[in-house]
């Protein structure tokens, strides 16, 4: 198969990564008949065997593995990050993270290198969203042209990053066709926040576009609160 990272391109992501402070793992999980698994491991090959400080595991989205980390069994690939303490800090991918989404893929490394310690986030901002203490999830649905998309999937994995009890979720809005059309996904970015309730997860608020930090935390709260 073609590579996916040419010379250049790698060259350019190595400068980039060169911010990482200690190494980090990707754990990815694919399944059989899986549209784009293999192009998602070729990814994550190509780039934990081109820089350094990034490792790989691949792992079935069957095993028990994927129970711990609570991964979403119907979305394949699904791909976790862990930070260079070795914690799982809520960061997911559903989908391969191409196109705008690889330069979320590359942002996060940085920051999960650093234990999700430098989030781009006011300290006002932190301490409201430390706050929360119930399991919530932010599933961002983008697709890989959308250019607005990537801070809009950040924010809410940087909100994972600050606190356990959040995951920030990419969903690659094509790849899962079933999922979009129930949560009725139109226009990009769109961010749908659940709740774990009574063991199942409940929609609480939604909302389309890349919002500014304080909007982003007011949505959130909001849904939260209500």
């Amino acid at each position: 198969m073609e590579r996916l990272l040419d010379d250049k391109t790698l060259e350019q992501v190595k400068d980039l990564l060169g911010e990482m402070k200690g190494r980090v793992k990707i754990i990815l999980f694919e399944k059989d008949d899986c549209e784009y698994c293999e192009v998602t491991k070729q990814l994550y090959t190509e780039l934990s065997e081109g820089v350094d400080n990034v490792d790989l595991e691949v792992e079935n989205i069957d095993s028990p593995l994927a129970e711990e980390y609570e991964i979403d069994k119907t979305l394949a690939p699904a791909t976790v990050i862990l930070a260079s303490n070795g914690s799982d800090l809520g960061v997911r991918f559903y989908g391969i993270p191409s196109g705008h989404e690889f330069s979320t893929l590359l942002q996060d490394l940085i920051l999960m290198s650093k234990n999700g310690e430098e989030v781009d986030f006011s300290e006002d901002t932190i301490e409201k969203l430390k706050g929360i203490n119930k399991k919530i999830r932010l599933r961002v649905f983008v697709t890989p042209t959308c250019p607005y998309c990537p801070r809009a999937v950040l924010s809410a994995q940087m909100a994972a990053m600050i606190n356990e009890n959040i995951n920030g979720e990419m969903v690659e809005a094509n790849e899962f066709y079933e999922i979009s059309m129930k949560h009725n996904v139109s226009s990009v970015p769109h961010t749908v926040i659940e709740a774990f309730e009574n063991g199942e997860w409940v929609v609480k608020g939604e909302f389309i576009g890349a919002y500014p930090e304080p909007n982003f935390v007011e949505e959130v709260l909001k849904a939260v609160e209500g």
